[in-house]
């Protein structure tokens, strides 16, 4: 059964370069400049690597038909017989890359890179890379050898315009990671990029809104124990939907700062690193997308807790702003939740 979730820290860690191809795009020439062969360092293999793992948190995507993608096609052709069909291939990646770029293009190198997760399964990585002086390479005749990499991907992210991982076998239910440095507002990646690739995004920004909501009430609860004593599962949630309802774009390392509000250091290192991991598990960190904050309504900020003698308790909100005092964990002198409810008046309902 496919897997639901981005690459894991397990599947990053394993990750390695096995073949690795790149051709020059001059925007005032009409065809790329196709290379033969590319000699990289180790250093430089580590540079590469680092940017495919910043791509493995991008935005998850589905090809619109699989037999009418040239991105597709090639990727498949390349999976199947690596050893015959890279380097070649990654020509008419290149030039279909250039050839869907209608407007002015920066000078650069698009590369074309084969990835192995775990020894086993193969992903195709393709980067474009501009002109920033990030590196130098020298030519002779179709062979080019990289002199220099003068700034690593954290220091000089200019140079990194467009990102994509690519899976054709299925082992995840997503095609594509992709990720635009200039996408337009609104968009997650360019309509360029996006008509290259010919693909859609895999989930819709309401059923991504609803979902993040969802796994972080869902994490809280199940992480209750290791919560600080002092805030209720709800607290978590209602940060969320606070973040949610004041970005224009869904950056989930910010939405973990702002999820993750503790003031024991240790403690919320360790929260924060828990919800990373699953929120990777369930497909959703590293997903760019414009919250549908008509979803967030007064039934997703309903919190609802019932006792084991079928006592329900509902309330909107943070449960402290209502007078209401949950425990996280049950008393330690008879085993049982002591749960506060202050109030200037009850009322006979039924």
């Amino acid at each position: 059964m496919p897997k639901e979730s981005v690459l894991t820290q397990a599947e990053k860690a394993s990750a390695k370069i096995e073949k690795f191809i790149f051709h020059i795009i001059i925007e005032s020439e009409l065809n790329p400049i196709f290379l033969d062969e590319v000699d990289l360092t180790d250093e430089q293999l580590d540079f590469f690597r680092l940017q495919f793992l910043e791509a493995a948190e991008g935005t998850q995507f589905d090809f619109n038909d699989n037999s009418t993608s040239e991105v597709y096609k090639n990727c498949e052709k390349i999976i199947e017989n690596p050893a015959e069909n890279f380097f070649s291939t990654s020509k008419d990646l290149t030039a279909s890359f250039k050839s869907h770029h209608k407007k002015n293009m920066n000078d650069g190198v698009f590369i074309t890179a084969l990835v192995s997760i775990n020894d086993n399964n193969n992903l195709i990585f393709l980067l474009k890379l501009d002109n920033r002086k990030v590196f130098e390479y020298k030519r002779t005749g179709n062979k080019a050898i990289l002199e220099e990499i003068k700034n690593t991907f954290v220091e000089d992210k200019r140079s990194i315009q467009k990102l994509a991982i690519i899976d054709v076998t299925d082992y995840y239910k997503w095609d594509v990671l992709a990720y635009d440095r200039s996408p337009g507002v609104g968009k997650t990646i360019s309509d360029f990029f996006r008509n290259f690739l010919v693909v859609h995004e895999k989930e819709t920004p309401t059923t991504l809104t609803t979902n993040t909501v969802k796994a972080i009430r869902e994490w809280a609860i199940l992480n209750r124990t290791n919560l600080d004593p002092t805030q209720e599962p709800s607290s978590y949630k209602n940060r969320v939907i606070d973040y949610l309802n004041n970005c224009s774009m869904v950056d989930f390392k910010k939405l973990i700062d702002r999820v993750i509000d503790d003031n024991d250091s240790t403690r919320k290192r360790k929260l924060k690193k828990s919800l990373k991991e699953f929120l990777e598990d369930e497909g959703l960190y590293g997903q760019s997308f414009k919250p549908s904050r008509s979803v967030l309504t007064a039934s997703q900020k309903k919190n609802i807790r019932k006792t084991a003698e079928g006592i329900k308790i509902e309330w909107q909100g943070d449960a402290n702003d209502v007078n209401i005092d949950i425990p996280n964990i049950a008393n330690s002198n008879d085993g049982l939740y002591h749960i506060t409810i202050k109030t200037r008046e009850i009322k006979v309902v039924n």
